[in-house]
This record gives C-alpha cells, sequence and structure tokens, in this order.
C-alpha cells in the first residue's frame, strides 16, 4: 500500500507541477457537483476460486466538490454477486458449489483531491487523484440459488438458513478506495476507480465470524456542473513581429564570353599491297569517325583526302590507279555514310610520285586532314550592386483576454 501511496504521490506531482501555466487556476472552478456513470466489476474475496466469483457491476453517483480538496458523493451500485463453498471445507458437499445473487450497495463517501492536498498551488488540473472512505448498506435478494444448495444439507452454524419470511438481506457496508481522473474539459472526466469494500460476516449467506471483503474497480465518465463561470482576466505580452527593409548588396555574376578556336584533324589509313578497298583499310574507322566530328562541329569546315601508292612494288600506271581508288573510296564512305557534303571534302591522289613515309609499306595509305572552327564558351566573373529586401525582426506589446 505504501509503494502505491509512493507512486500516486510522484504521478499528482508530475500532472500538478510540471505543465504549461493557465491563466486560471485550478482554485476558481470550485465549487461544483457532478454526476458520474461507471462500469466494471468486483470480486468477492473467499476461499473459493477468485476469477470464479468475478461478477460485472455498474454504478451511479452524485455528488460535490465544496473546495478544491474536499468532496462528498451519493454513490450506488449493483448487479449481481458470486459466492462459492469448496468440498474440501464442507464434506458434505459432492464437488465444489458456487452461486449467485443479487445486490446493490449505497454509500455516503468523503472524497479528497490529493492532488490539490499535495500541490494547492497549480495551474492545470489535466490529472486528479483521489482517496475516498464512507458508509452505507446492502441490499441483497433472489438467493434462490443458494437455497436450493442449503435444502441439501444442514450446514449448521457455518450458512445462514432460509429465511421464508423475509428472504431479502440488509447488510452493512464500510469502503475505502481511490480515483485516478482525467479531465478532458472543464465539464467533462474520464476516471478509473478502485474500491476495498468490508460487508457483514453474513453477507454471502456464510459464517466465518469474520467481515466479507470485496475488491471492485470501474471506468467512469464524470459530468460536472454548477461550477463558477470562468473569469475573463488580461495580461500584457510581448509578440515578435518581422518588417521588409531595403538594403543594397554587391554580389558576384557570371556571364558568357564565346570564342571561336581552330580544329585540325590528321588520320592515315593503311591498305596492304596491290589492295584499294576502303573496307579492308587499317584505322579506317577511327578516321571516318573524327572526320565527321569535325564536320558536325563546323558545316564549313574544309577536308582533304589524299591517296598514296608505296614506289617500290607496282609500276607508275598501277600505283596511279591504286592511290585513285583508295582516296576515291575514303570520300564516298563519307559522304554516303556519313552524310558529310561532298562540296566539304577535296579530293586528290599522288600515286607513287610522292612517298609521305620513309618506311616504303607505309606509304600505301590515304591521309586525311582537315580544318574547322569551334566555338567555346567559357564564363567571366564580375561584380553587380542589387537592390534588395530583408525582414527585420521587432517587438511589441499588446493586451490579450484570457
Amino acid at each position: 500500500m505504501k509503494r502505491i501511496l509512493n507512486i500516486a504521490t510522484a504521478v499528482a506531482l508530475f500532472f500538478g507541477v510540471s505543465t504549461v501555466a493557465k491563466a486560471q487556476s485550478v482554485e476558481s472552478k470550485y465549487p461544483y457537483n457532478f454526476f458520474t456513470v461507471q462500469g466494471g466489476g468486483q470480486v468477492t474475496l473467499t476461499h473459493y476460486k477468485l476469477m470464479d466469483l468475478f461478477k460485472p457491476q455498474v454504478a451511479v453517483s452524485f455528488g460535490r466538490y465544496f473546495n478544491s480538496k474536499i468532496g462528498a458523493r451519493i454513490h450506488a451500485q449493483g448487479w449481481e454477486i458470486g459466492g462459492g463453498m469448496k468440498a474440501d471445507r464442507y464434506p458434505f458437499l459432492a464437488a465444489d458449489t458456487k452461486y449467485k445473487f443479487k445486490a446493490v450497495t449505497g454509500n455516503v463517501d468523503l472524497l479528497l483531491n490529493m492532488t490539490n492536498f499535495i500541490c494547492p498551488n497549480r495551474q492545470n488540473d489535466v490529472f486528479d487523484w483521489v482517496l475516498l472512505a464512507g458508509f452505507g448498506a446492502n441490499y441483497g435478494w433472489d438467493f434462490k440459488e443458494y437455497y436450493a444448495i442449503h435444502a441439501q444439507k444442514d450446514f449448521g452454524n457455518n450458512t445462514v438458513g432460509p429465511e421464508t419470511s423475509n428472504p431479502d438481506r440488509y447488510t452493512f457496508n464500510g469502503r475505502f478506495g481511490t480515483q485516478f481522473n482525467f479531465n478532458l474539459s472543464r465539464a467533462i472526466a474520464l476516471g478509473l476507480e478502485i474500491d476495498a469494500n468490508y460487508k457483514n460476516d453474513e453477507f454471502n449467506l456464510k459464517r466465518n465470524y469474520e467481515s466479507d471483503w470485496q475488491i471492485a474497480a470501474f471506468l467512469g465518465l464524470t459530468v460536472k456542473f454548477g461550477a463558477p463561470k470562468a473569469k475573463k482576466t488580461t495580461r500584457e505580452v510581448t509578440e515578435t513581429y518581422y518588417v521588409d527593409e531595403p538594403y543594397t548588396e554587391t554580389i558576384q555574376k557570371q556571364r558568357p564570353v564565346e570564342t571561336v578556336q581552330q580544329s585540325n584533324m590528321e588520320k592515315v589509313v593503311y591498305y596492304q599491297i596491290n589492295v584499294s578497298d576502303v573496307e579492308q583499310a587499317q584505322g579506317i574507322d577511327a578516321a571516318i569517325k573524327e572526320a565527321a566530328d569535325l564536320i558536325k562541329t563546323d558545316p564549313n569546315a574544309k577536308i582533304v583526302v589524299t591517296g598514296y601508292a608505296d614506289k617500290e612494288t607496282g609500276n607508275a600506271e598501277i600505283n596511279e590507279r591504286l592511290s585513285k581508288e583508295r582516296a576515291e573510296g575514303v570520300t564516298n564512305k563519307l559522304v554516303n555514310e556519313h552524310g558529310i557534303n561532298a562540296a566539304n571534302i577535296t579530293t586528290t591522289w599522288k600515286g607513287d610520285t610522292v612517298q609521305p613515309f620513309a618506311e616504303n609499306d607505309k606509304n600505301r595509305c590515304v591521309i586525311i586532314t582537315g580544318k574547322g572552327n569551334f566555338k567555346v564558351t567559357k564564363y567571366e566573373t564580375y561584380e553587380e550592386k542589387v537592390e534588395k529586401t530583408r525582414q527585420v525582426e521587432k517587438t511589441r506589446t499588446k493586451i490579450v483576454e484570457e
């Protein structure tokens, strides 16, 4: 029990002092009346199987908080009550036997709001921890299941026998318990209540010469009414606002600068002896691609295709023909396969009259040269003054109502 009180006190402190303060104090919301409806269950503590005696319960209450700490209520709860007798305790029974009957309990309870006792100056009442204690009476009826068991055997002084003249029974009820209430608004609250109720020894129609105990737990909804109206208060607050302020800033910018540069190419493709077929030329693909790329860069570029033959083989007539076929084959490939305008190409051949290379075999070749121009864009940095605006933080004071 001490541990439960310590935990509840810590929770009360947390909800009482750790939240942001509101303008209206908790004390200003009292006194008020309230009406509560609850649903839950209860169990009678006895030697019988505990959960077999668990029964649902409903409850209603009406009360008033006279101030922030003390209140009172009239509380009524009831439905079914469970009882039971174990065969090892009552040997005349063939087996464990349980029964039920109807009962209602009315109580007058004192309520102590422990959160406000612990934190009397708190500004937030989201949570309330309440202790309660009270006294009342039980009214029980519909004992036919018990009397049917009793009719099997005379139980002596261990049970209460049938009372045909007054089958219903009245017993006292004492109670202490606790509530944990969460205030959803000024008028509505949800709560958990746990109670311990002690009753006459004969409450469940069995005698053990000790008071009977019941433990009950409820979830409930509380409606509050009749509280003082909230008073409007004013206070001075300082707020921050922003204004646009013009200023001049020197910034760096970039602008494009376009220049023209010259692009030159030279590619050599080689042939085997007595071969002029361009498809058999060594390096033809790379040479053709570079020439085509030059034209794509500069449509006005000029390409010169010159065919050669080596001097040490064949004769002047044969070599003249081979160098011509080699040059024209390259030109046709540029025009037909890569779409280069023939006007951009100058085709010539030298036979064996010119030997561009010292090594004889290399002179069986076509040399492709080209010149073109292409544009290059570079960016230069320069400074420029620009008129801008920026937000400047300012403060002002105003009166607000709460």
